[in-house]
């Protein structure tokens, strides 16, 4: 624990990746907050939303608190969130508190590719 978390986020045609890692807590919502703003959905064309959580490692319930804002405000703008890598603890702790209601969880990358081509479809 105490690992700063990093932040990249890239554009593959319509789809925006967060790659997150380090320990998602508090400290993350200033670094995911300043990428852009989530209430006006994702910018340049992007329709979809991906986080990769494979180098995440912790995650309290305030680094939740965070993701539940994000992936509110993108599904009230009608953009889709979906993540993968979780380990199956927090996995089980996103669908307990409700994450999933607002993203949906996969194993992989290539199954949640497969999910947007049959949503574009």
């Amino acid at each position: 624990m105490n690992k700063p978390l990093r932040v990249a986020m890239r554009q593959e045609g319509n789809i925006w990746v967060i790659d997150l890692q380090g320990d998602l807590a508090k400290s993350a919502e200033t670094d995911l907050f300043l990428l852009q703003n989530w209430e006006n959905g994702l910018e340049q064309g992007g329709s979809f939303l991906i986080f990769n959580f494979t180098e995440v490692r912790y995650i309290n319930s305030l680094g939740i608190a965070v993701l539940i804002r994000i992936v509110r405000a993108l599904h009230k703008a009608g953009c889709p969130a979906f993540a993968y890598g979780l380990s199956s603890h927090y996995a089980k702790l996103f669908r307990m508190v409700g994450l999933t209601q607002f993203m949906t969880l996969y194993d992989d990358k290539y199954t949640i590719l497969q999910r947007i081509e049959r949503l574009e479809g």
